[in-house]
Order: C-alpha cells, then sequence, then structure tokens
C-alpha cells in the first residue's frame, strides 16, 4: 500500500495550563506550526470552551492539524 503521509496522534499531559487555556496563543503555535512546515493554509476556526478548553482546526492543502485542550 502506498501512503501519502503519517497521522500522528499525541496525548500530553502536566501541561501549561495557563498556555493551553489561552486562545490566542494556541492559534499563534498552530498556524504558526504549519506555516514553518511550509505547509499551504486553507482555514482556520477556533472555539473557546467555558469554563475552560480550546478546539482548533487548520486546516491545509496537505491535510490539517487539530487540537483539543
Amino acid at each position: 500500500m502506498y501512503a501519502l503521509g503519517i497521522h500522528i496522534v499525541v496525548e500530553l499531559k502536566d501541561c501549561k495550563s495557563d498556555i493551553l487555556n489561552n486562545l490566542d496563543e494556541v492559534r499563534e503555535a498552530m498556524v504558526g506550526a504549519a506555516e514553518e512546515s511550509g505547509a499551504t493554509i486553507v482555514e482556520v476556526a477556533f472555539h473557546e470552551f467555558s469554563p475552560f478548553g480550546i478546539s482548533g482546526m487548520v486546516i491545509i492543502a496537505e491535510s490539517h492539524l487539530s487540537i483539543h485542550t
């Protein structure tokens, strides 16, 4: 079988909650990662939940990056 890429799923614990609860920092990190990789960004969508948590997607022409805090 020919694979076009690799799917990586990462679960982390004991992370800095002040960063993971900051929508601007999370969005900036995700978009920055896509830009640094040379990917073609198609769309960016993030949502902040109450009382905490962020979900976001950076859709790239090559695939996507997602985060759920």
